[in-house]
């Protein structure tokens, strides 16, 4: 019998079809009958599943057993006993509408606050799987799209749908939170807490904290853990977390920084704030057997360490350890009492109380505003902000430590897309809904864009979209839009000094995204495009334009990069702002 390519046992044929797109493989069903048996297999189509597909529901549930980032992660069969296939087809054309609202959100104004609530509330977490694949930092190197032929719209778009979907995870968690009466405060319920409040960083919900689990399993696998004490455990678990990076802050202005109340930032190396720590070391604890709580005392943060359950004997009555995570050090309750003779009205004793896990969740939420009035300088002010207001609104805790005018600002300048989640916020305000109803009436019918017209008398020398260096301070830019003459307050022109320029306020004025991310008002006077196009370095090129691309705003007013003649080309909201700027 001659072997033909439609005999070939399952597993070879399985093996083939891995190379193929799953879109390849229904094309090769179409080819014959045979092909449309062989292609059916179900076990090919589960991998195709597994292999496109992070997330499974919408939105994780509150779990006191597992790490919420990983509790979307799970599938063992598709839903309603349908087969992989179907479930892949299903997905396909979740994807397709996901796309379709992504284009809409992309290529008009009009509402673009409606069709994000729409992704957001239908999908929820199954979006993420499409808009991440737009995403640089998600896309495999060695297929990643060279700077000029990224869509950075789409970039800048798919971003903020993602964290989008986080922030609405982050609330709902929070619901869940508010609303249980079963709440543990130890292990991944404490770290999972602080997950909550990440979830309203910028990469929120990109943060997996499987790694704790790695950590704990290395310290249960070895050979000598079952033979140590509870407290060389303890030990072995604080030097570890040195070990990992998880390491303390030292006191001073990094202290403060508002990247301290994020675990993202924690996680990828950053020395953090005791109450972090304590969370780490809690979840590390439960993944070794042990219970761990925390203690929280103003000023200072520990954790206690339950002995009685481990101890081999049961007539023996082991007091708790108490642990400071900052420190590394397992402290006496009696130098637990000097460290804060001055603070308690009287010596504590065993046992001690515990910190219940919502109020140690707003003791993070009021380190978050206590960075920023402290002038935290960080580019997270408004997320850490947000993720405050979250908190304290939802679990409670008196009243708000800033107005709801400040943080409509907020929502105006940063979160327009987050309308439905600030009506939630403060339904009970009826000036504030006031307010929230125009925007989404502007949604509905957006205003037209004011045209900025070039003449022949007062044009501004350069264009929207050209790359530059300030030639006073050195740094690269590109400008995105500009005034005939400084709009900017009488105060402002003050403080920047721009009377001293030759041309004062008189001349044009350019509003430029900077290198370092930053959004300036620059002056004509200050502004060199030919210090680009004179780098004769192309690699020196790619990195200024690679820097700039980095920008979270890039996208949002520019499509793309013409790096043959070194420019970034506007979006149609900026071409109909500048309409004959462009040549």
């Amino acid at each position: 019998m001659s072997l033909t390519l439609e005999n070939l046992p399952p597993e070879l044929f399985r093996y083939i079809l891995t190379y193929l797109s799953p879109e390849e493989t229904s094309a090769l069903a179409q080819t014959s009958h045979q092909m449309n048996r062989v292609t059916r297999d179900d076990k090919i189509w589960q991998q195709y599943f597994l292999t496109r597909y992070t997330y499974t529901v919408c939105k994780p549930q509150y779990s006191n057993e597992e790490y919420l980032s990983d509790s979307v992660l799970k599938l063992t069969k598709p839903p309603n006993d349908c087969t992989w296939q179907e479930y892949f087809i299903q997905r396909s054309f979740q994807d397709q509408h996901i796309r379709s609202l992504l284009n809409e959100i992309m290529s008009t104004r009009k509402n673009r606050i409606y069709n994000a609530k729409l992704i957001v509330s239908t999908y929820g977490l199954l979006a993420i799987d499409v808009l991440k694949r737009y995403l640089p930092s998600f896309r495999n190197t060695s297929t990643s799209l060279s700077l000029d032929s990224r869509n950075l719209t789409r970039e800048y778009y798919s971003l903020e749908l993602t964290r989008l979907i986080s922030r609405d995870i982050g609330l709902q968690l929070l619901d869940e939170m508010a609303n249980r009466t079963d709440m543990h405060t130890e292990g991944k319920a404490l770290i999972n807490g602080l997950f909550v409040v990440q979830c309203f960083h910028p990469y929120g919900i990109f943060l997996s904290l499987k790694r704790l689990h790695s950590i704990g399993k290395r310290l249960v696998d070895d050979p000598v853990f079952p033979s140590l004490t509870v407290n060389e455990k303890c030990q072995l678990i604080l030097s570890t977390m040195k070990a990992e990076n998880f390491c303390a802050a030292n006191n001073g202005e990094g202290y403060y920084n508002l990247e301290n109340s994020f675990l993202f930032s924690t996680f990828n190396g950053k020395p953090t704030i005791p109450l972090t720590l304590v969370s780490i070391f809690c979840a590390l604890a439960e993944e070794c057997g042990l219970i761990a709580r925390p203690l929280s005392f103003p000023g200072e943060v520990m954790a206690q360490v339950d002995q009685s359950s481990i101890s081999q004997n049961t007539s023996e009555n082991l007091s708790p350890l108490i642990i400071s995570v900052f420190d590394s050090k397992i402290l006496s309750l009696d130098e637990m009492n000097d460290r804060l003779v001055n603070i308690l009205d009287r010596p504590l004793t065993h046992p001690l109380p515990i910190t219940p896990i919502t109020e140690f969740v707003i003791r993070s939420a009021r380190n978050m505003v206590n960075s920023i009035t402290q002038g935290s300088t960080s580019l997270l002010n408004s997320y850490g902000l947000y993720a405050a207001l979250a908190v304290l609104k939802i679990l409670g805790d008196g009243p708000l430590p800033f107005t709801s005018n400040s943080m409509l600002n907020v929502l105006k300048e940063h979160f327009p897309m987050d309308l439905h989640f600030f009506q939630r916020l403060y339904s009970n305000l009826t000036i504030m809904n006031e307010s929230l109803q125009q925007i989404q009436d502007q949604d509905l019918n957006p205003l037209p864009i004011e045209e900025k017209r070039r003449n022949n008398e007062s044009s501004p020398k350069f264009y929207v979209g050209q790359i530059f260096q300030h030639l006073l301070y050195n740094y690269w830019g590109v400008i995105c839009g500009w005034d005939l003459s400084c709009m900017a307050s009488s105060l402002w022109q003050t403080n920047m000094g721009i009377s001293n320029l030759t041309r004062g306020a008189t001349q044009p004025f350019y509003h430029i995204l900077a290198d370092d991310f930053s959004q300036r008002y620059v002056a004509e006077d200050n502004i060199d495009t030919l210090a680009f196009a004179s780098i004769e370095n192309e690699e020196q090129k790619n990195l200024i334009v690679q820097k700039l691309c980095s920008a979270d705003e890039i996208g949002k007013q520019f499509e793309r990069i013409d790096m043959i003649n070194g420019k970034f080309i506007p979006n149609i909201e900026l071409r109909n702002e500048y309409p004959d700027n462009f040549v």
